[in-house]
């Protein structure tokens, strides 16, 4: 049986580890992506990887296929402007997507403007430690995945551009993998989270051994 916001609250053996306002997500990020994990590592070696991906098939396409470098450069600014407009509502939807496989069904959408933030998160709904992993991961591996068959396949200038935006976007998913930080932090307990979108904020109990 699934888990309800009111089987945790109103049993003992639940016990409060974090309570997160989503105006706090900058600074709790930060928080765990500085944490020494398995998951800040992994995430390291995938942004240096894509980095050195993107400005090596640069350097490729100068040097054997003399392309020209101005117009590469304009792919790669491209790569930006898509990121920050086209990615990142796709990004959320592939989280509410998860949501919604979950079995959630009261899906929100938000942002907090100030941090240019944006999240997908489902009221009341209650995620364990393997559910989270999976809304975590999804648009990374969604997005990297369709960014690397396009720069494969598409040819020409145009090539370089998917290149970028699997960049840029993986930069963008830095606030993902410092929750999986977050639960990794805390492996040692069976935590728990669910969201409150009317107080704008996201809880996380552990539950006590017996």
């Amino acid at each position: 049986m699934r888990l309800s916001v009111d089987n945790i609250r109103s049993d003992p053996r639940f016990k409060l580890l974090d309570k997160l306002h989503y105006d706090q997500i900058v600074e709790f990020a930060t928080e765990y992506i500085r944490k020494r994990t398995r998951s800040m590592a992994f995430y390291t070696i995938l942004i240096i990887g894509f980095f050195l991906l993107q400005w090596s098939a640069f350097a490729y396409g100068i040097v054997v296929n003399n392309m020209n470098w101005v117009s590469l450069l304009k792919q790669f600014l491209y790569g930006l402007i898509i990121s920050l407009t086209i990615v990142i509502p796709l990004h959320e939807l592939i989280h509410a997507i998860g949501y919604f496989i979950l079995g959630a069904r009261k899906i929100r959408f938000g942002a907090v403007l100030r941090h240019f933030a944006f999240y997908a998160v489902a009221d009341d709904f209650v995620t364990n430690r393997k559910g989270f992993i999976f809304l975590a991961l999804s648009p990374f591996v969604v997005v990297s995945l369709l960014n690397l068959y396009g720069f494969i396949w598409v040819t020409g200038y145009a090539s370089y551009t998917y290149v970028s935006v699997m960049f840029f976007h993986a930069t963008m998913c830095a606030g993902d993998f410092a929750l999986l930080s977050y639960f990794e932090f805390h492996r040692d307990k069976e935590v728990y989270t669910f969201d409150d979108v009317k107080n704008k904020t996201s809880y996380f109990y552990y539950k006590m051994k017996a």
